[in-house]
C-alpha cells in the first residue's frame, strides 16, 4: 500500500510540476522503493530538515518545558542572537525562509499588503486564495525573490513543505512555486491532494492548542515527504505556541501547554527518523519566526488616531500607504504618529541610497534602506509600537503598546530576539552562538549543507559558516546605531554588521 501511494504521489508531484513548466526529470527517475540490501538510511535522500516553532522564544527552551528540543539543543548548537525579520510577523518571515532574503527582495512586507495593481483591498497573506490571486496577476511574481524550492529543483533535488499553520502560510513558506504542499487547507500540486487523504486522513480541525494540526503535519512530513517523494530537503511549520499564546497570553497555562505538546510532536519526528535510520544522518535546524511579547495598548487605534486623514491612507499592518494628498498627508501621518503615545520607531523612505542611509525623508524618521524594507512595493510610513521591558503576571518581559492579549510584530527585542537551534553530523556541539544571525540566513546555510552555492543572486542573508565542525570563524560583529529626532519624539535604532550582513538589532523610542 506505501509502495502504491508513493509511486501515485510521485507521479502527480512530477505531472503537476511539468505542467508549470518545472523540470522534476532527474528526481522522477530515481529512487523507487529499493528491493536490494542496501541500508535503508543510505537509500534516503533526506539530508536537511528545517523546523519551525511558530513564535516560540528562545527563554521557553528549558528542559521542563521542551525536553526534545533542550537535548538538541545541548548535543548541537544555539544562539541568543538570532534575528526575525521587521516586521516581526509571520509571513514576512516565512518569505525570508523560503528565499534567503528580507522585505526588500522577497517582497512580502507585512502579514497584510497592500498590492493596487492585484485589488483595492488589502490582501491577508494568511489565506492562500489570496496569495494566489496575488500570483495569478502578477505573472507568479508574487514573491519577487528565487525560493529555495526553485534552486534545488534546478540541482536535481527535492524539497517539501508540511505546515500546520495557515494556508497563506503554508504557500509563502513553500515558495509558491511549484514545491509541494501539505497543509490542512492547502494541498499543492493539486493532484496530491487525493493520495495525501489516503496516506493521512482528513486534516483535524483548528484548535488551541493545534495538537490535532501539528500532529497531522508531522505525519506529512514523516509518510508523505521522506516516505513517498523522498525528499532532500523537508520544512516542517508547527503552529504553536503563537496559535495558542495569541488568546491565551505569554506564560498562561494553556499557552505553556501548547509549547510542551509542540516539544512532544517535535520528538515523535525525531523518533521518526531514527527508526527511518536518518537521525544520525540528517542535520536538523529548529528556527522561530519571531519572538513574543505581552500586548497593553491598542495601535489598532490608528485609523480613528488620524481622523480625516485616513481617508486619504490605507492602512495594511504596520504600514501607511497614501492615497491621496501626497507629501502632506505622509507628512501629517508622521506627525500624527511621533505625537501618539502607542507609536514607537517611525520610518520613511531613505535621504540616501542603500543601507548606509542614516535619516528617513521626513523630519524624524529612519530610514527603510536601513532594514532593507526599501521595495516597490514599500508604504509611504512604516512605524512599529512603543514597547518597554515591563513584565507579566507569569513574570515574562516584554510589553508592547498593541491589542489583544499577546503577540508580536514590533521592533522590540522581545520580538525580533527568536529561536535557533541546529544539530546534525556537520554541526558543531555544545556551542552557544555568540555571533548573530537571521531567518534570512537559513537559505544560504542549507544551500551550503548540500554542497550549492550558497550565496546566490539574490540571496542577502550569509551561511552560519561558524556554526560548523569544518566552517570558519565569522567576522568581527560591529554594532552600531542611527537616530531620528524631532522637538519632542527620538527614537534610536540599533543594528549589528558582520562582514556584509546587516542585522537590525531594535529601536528604543523615547518622548518629552
Amino acid at each position: 500500500m506505501r509502495h502504491r501511494l508513493g509511486m501515485q504521489l510521485r507521479r502527480a508531484w512530477c505531472t503537476t510540476a511539468l505542467l508549470m513548466g518545472g523540470s522534476l526529470a532527474a528526481p522522477a527517475q530515481a529512487h523507487a522503493p529499493s528491493e536490494d540490501n542496501t541500508p535503508v538510511a543510505e537509500r534516503r535522500r533526506l539530508r536537511v530538515l528545517l523546523v519551525v516553532f511558530d513564535g516560540l522564544r528562545p527563554d521557553h527552551i528549558t528542559p521542563s518545558r521542551m525536553p526534545n528540543l533542550e537535548a538538541l539543543r545541548a548535543g548541537g548548537v544555539m544562539s541568543w542572537q538570532h534575528h526575525s525579520l521587521f516586521p516581526t510577523v509571520t509571513r514576512v518571515n516565512a518569505s525570508a525562509l523560503a528565499t534567503g532574503t528580507g522585505p526588500a527582495g522577497h517582497g512580502i512586507l507585512d502579514n497584510s499588503i497592500f498590492l493596487p495593481s492585484v485589488s483595492r483591498r488589502v490582501l491577508n497573506t494568511g489565506d492562500a486564495r489570496d496569495m494566489l490571486l496575488a500570483d495569478s496577476v502578477l505573472a507568479g511574481r508574487l514573491l519577487t525573490a528565487t525560493t529555495i524550492g526553485a534552486r534545488l529543483r534546478a540541482a536535481g533535488k527535492r524539497m517539501m513543505v508540511a505546515s500546520a499553520g495557515s494556508s497563506g502560510s503554508a504557500y509563502l513558506f513553500a515558495g509558491g512555486d511549484g514545491t509541494p504542499v501539505v497543509n490542512p487547507e492547502l494541498v499543492l500540486p493539486a493532484a496530491l491532494a487525493p493520495a495525501v487523504t489516503r496516506l493521512l486522513g482528513e486534516a483535524p480541525p483548528d484548535a488551541s492548542p493545534n495538537l490535532g494540526r501539528n500532529a497531522w503535519a508531522v505525519d506529512a512530513l514523516l509518510r508523505v515527504g521522506i516516505d513517498s517523494l523522498d525528499v532532500d530537503v523537508g520544512y516542517l511549520w508547527l503552529s504553536d505556541p503563537d496559535h495558542t499564546a495569541h488568546g491565551a497570553g505569554l506564560g498562561s497555562t494553556l499557552a505553556d501547554s501548547s509549547i510542551r505538546a509542540a516539544d512532544r510532536e517535535f520528538g515523535r519526528l525525531l523518533d521518526g527518523l531514527r527508526t527511518r535510520g536518518l537521525r544520525d544522518s540528517v542535520n536538523v535546524i529548529v528556527v522561530s519566526d519571531h519572538g513574543f511579547s505581552t500586548h497593553e495598548g491598542n495601535t489598532n487605534a490608528l485609523r480613528a488616531r488620524l481622523g480625516g486623514l485616513a481617508d486619504s491612507v490605507v492602512i495594511a499592518g504596520s504600514a501607511v500607504h497614501v492615497l491621496h494628498g501626497g507629501t502632506a498627508t505622509r507628512d501629517s501621518v508622521v506627525r500624527t504618529l511621533q505625537q501618539w503615545s502607542e507609536a514607537g520607531a517611525i520610518l520613511t523612505a531613505s535621504d540616501g541610497a542603500g543601507p548606509g542611509a542614516v535619516r528617513g525623508t521626513v523630519l524624524g524618521t529612519l530610514p527603510m534602506s536601513a532594514i532593507a524594507w526599501q521595495h516597490a512595493r514599500a508604504a509611504d510610513v512604516l512605524y512599529s509600537a512603543q514597547w518597554s521591558h515591563a513584565a507579566n503576571s507569569a513574570g515574562h518581559k516584554g510589553s508592547t503598546r498593541q491589542s489583544g492579549v499577546a503577540g508580536h510584530g514590533t521592533s522590540s527585542p522581545y520580538d525580533i530576539t527568536a529561536t535557533f537551534v541546529a544539530a546534525g553530523p556537520v554541526f558543531r556541539t555544545g556551542v552557544v552562538a555568540a555571533t548573530p544571525s537571521s531567518n534570512a540566513d537559513i537559505v544560504p546555510t542549507v544551500l551550503h549543507l548540500l554542497g550549492q552555492p550558497s550565496t546566490p543572486a539574490g540571496v542577502t542573508g550569509r551561511p552560519l559558516l561558524e556554526l560548523l565542525t569544518r566552517g570558519k570563524a565569522a567576522p568581527a560583529a560591529i554594532r552600531d546605531s542611527l537616530t531620528a529626532e524631532v522637538s519632542g519624539y527620538r527614537t534610536v535604532m540599533y543594528r549589528t554588521r558582520v562582514g556584509g550582513t546587516l542585522y537590525f538589532d531594535s529601536t528604543r523610542t523615547v518622548r518629552r
